[in-house]
């Protein structure tokens, strides 16, 4: 019988990117993910000063707010751009020297896992064709640095969607990498619009939750996607206790972390209301979404 997985609880400081740099500082973020439990946590690179070289005064800083708020980084987010101008694309070579500069980045700043965003041509998120060449030529790399790059899987994308289960997942076993991978965003098993979002898609092609068995080897973080947490600690759109134990029961002890997509109704206009409610609402959402994990898992 397989040993069963034990999977971290961490968060997205995505979820608090309304409030970043408004009426939540980078310390206020830390202390709100250390307060709800969580182990580890997701940056996005754009959350980094002077990016791509955040100066040593920064990097001490972090290390310090890791340290303190006993947080582990457990993956960057960051996009495998081939667009960065007007005019032609870049080359597979200048596509790697950013892909380069990030592993870098991500190895100083203690992250094993990069939440990579390749460059889409449509609302399916299916890659620009040739992705293959730039993505292979990075590997050596990344296994350098010691990262996998993550591509996500969130909605409308599923885990059937034809780039992820074919030209993904072929990509891995032709070339036998430990360094490119899936995140699955939980979003892509939700089964019915939020509250106040009746009209979007119709949610008849979904991920099936056992889809996530074929994939669990090549992820070592998936996105914690919600839209709401009741007072009950439920998400109703998505089959969270499903897709867990799925999870456990195979053996995945990777990071979830919890990623808020609330409707933002309260941010129509920069007023000083619209902060207040949502200081209040943004935190409690997140910290519902952490105990609903808590009494799944168990821990």
């Amino acid at each position: 019988m397989e040993k069963k997985g034990t999977p971290r609880r961490g968060i997205c400081l995505y979820s608090y990117h309304n409030l970043l740099g408004k009426t939540m500082t980078l310390e206020d973020a830390f202390l709100e993910m250390y307060d709800t439990g969580a182990t580890c946590f997701e940056f996005l690179t754009s959350y980094i000063p002077g990016y791509p070289n955040p100066t040593p005064e920064w990097v001490d800083k972090y290390w310090g707010l890791c340290e303190k708020y006993q947080l582990q980084p457990s993956e960057l987010g960051h996009w495998a751009e081939n667009h960065l101008r007007r005019g032609p694309g870049m080359t597979d070579e200048e596509v790697v020297e950013e892909l380069k500069m990030d592993f870098r980045l991500a190895n100083l700043l203690g992250f094993k896992a990069l939440r990579t965003k390749i460059t889409c041509t449509n609302m399916m998120c299916d890659p620009e064709p040739g992705w293959q060449n730039y993505i292979e030529k990075a590997l050596p790399y990344a296994e350098k640095y010691d990262v996998v790059m993550q591509n996500e899987v969130h909605l409308p994308t599923t885990l059937h969607t034809p780039h992820i289960r074919d030209e993904y997942l072929d990509f891995i076993h032709r070339t036998g990498t430990k360094h490119f991978g899936f995140n699955i965003d939980f979003g892509t098993f939700q089964t019915k619009p939020a509250k106040g979002l009746e009209w979007m898609s119709d949610f008849k092609d979904i991920s099936k939750p056992e889809e996530i068995v074929d994939f669990l080897p090549y992820s070592k973080v998936c996105h914690g996607k919600f839209t709401g947490v009741n007072e009950n600690f439920e998400e109703e759109t998505i089959p969270y206790a499903e897709v867990i134990k799925l999870m456990v029961d195979n053996g995945w002890s990777g990071d979830i972390l919890s990623e808020m997509e609330i409707p933002i109704r309260f941010f129509a206009e920069d007023s000083a209301e619209n902060f207040a409610q949502a200081m209040v609402e943004i935190p409690e959402q997140v910290r519902r979404h952490q105990i609903m994990l808590r009494n799944i898992l168990g821990y």
